[in-house]
């Protein structure tokens, strides 16, 4: 139920259902909303910079590994 919820916030503030969002990439996903609301985006981190250092490890991952990484987080 909570998650129908949120599901339905997303695709209302972005235009686009989950399954559309998670086929593209980041990039694509930046620039479509950039047009959409003409200006400009950008991802941020929102862990702290205390601690154990970049989440990421140094280094970016892909879609697929993100999205494998969300998908684990919401089951």
């Amino acid at each position: 139920m909570f998650f129908s919820k949120v599901e339905k916030n997303a695709e209302k503030v972005t235009g686009l259902t989950l399954t559309q969002i998670k086929a593209i990439s980041p990039e694509k996903f930046r620039s479509y909303l950039e047009k959409k609301n003409k200006k400009p985006f950008s991802f941020t981190s929102e862990f702290p910079v205390i601690g154990r250092g970049n989440v990421l490890r140094d280094s970016l991952i892909t879609s697929n590994a993100l999205n494998a990484e969300i998908d684990k987080i919401l089951r």
